[in-house]
């Protein structure tokens, strides 16, 4: 028994290397999954609808506790197709995640996320620059605007304001 679970443990690592192979290998485990999460549930069916029909003294009308019983009895052959199903899934999660390991997706993943990281540095240091000249531009104007300020010397608050023209607001 260990041999043949072995052989295609060795056999499901060989077809998950080979991109022709992995599709195949997929198909095929997960379909024998499926197929026998079917049958569990074809199992489970017939396995409750018999029991179902088997009435016991003491059993409450309208076969109410017959249905219990029997929906009980097949608890585990139910829990055992949706394990299955979900097994069928995984499978499908192992051969992606085995595709997204391949040495080539790898570095290619690699040399984008690079680049795009370059993009986006060069993206911010661009933004800062016009910020740190826009903000030069406001406070040291090459021209000056008044004629008291020589070019290049910073500017009072008050000169952004404009003239006061002798009204005060406030106190």
């Amino acid at each position: 028994m260990s041999k043949d679970i072995a052989s295609r443990v060795t056999t499901g690592v060989q077809a998950l290397a080979l991109p022709g192979q992995r599709e195949g290998w997929q198909a095929q485990h997960r379909g024998s999954l499926l197929n026998d999460a079917q049958t569990y549930d074809v199992l489970a069916d017939a396995i409750q609808a018999d029991l179902k029909a088997r009435r016991l003294d003491g059993d409450l009308p309208w076969g109410l506790s017959a249905g219990a019983r029997a929906r009980k009895r097949v608890k585990p052959l139910r829990d055992a197709a949706r394990a299955m199903r979900k097994a069928a899934k995984a499978i499908n999660g192992t051969v992606a995640a085995y595709e997204e390991t391949q040495p080539e997706v790898v570095a290619k993943r690699r040399q984008d996320k690079a680049l795009e990281k370059a993009r986006r540095k060069q993206q911010l240091h661009a933004a800062a620059h016009n910020s740190a000249q826009q903000t030069l531009r406001r406070i040291a104007p090459a021209d000056s605007d008044s004629d008291d300020a020589a070019a290049g010397q910073t500017k009072l608050l008050g000169d952004f304001l404009g003239p006061s023209n002798g009204r005060r607001r406030g106190a």
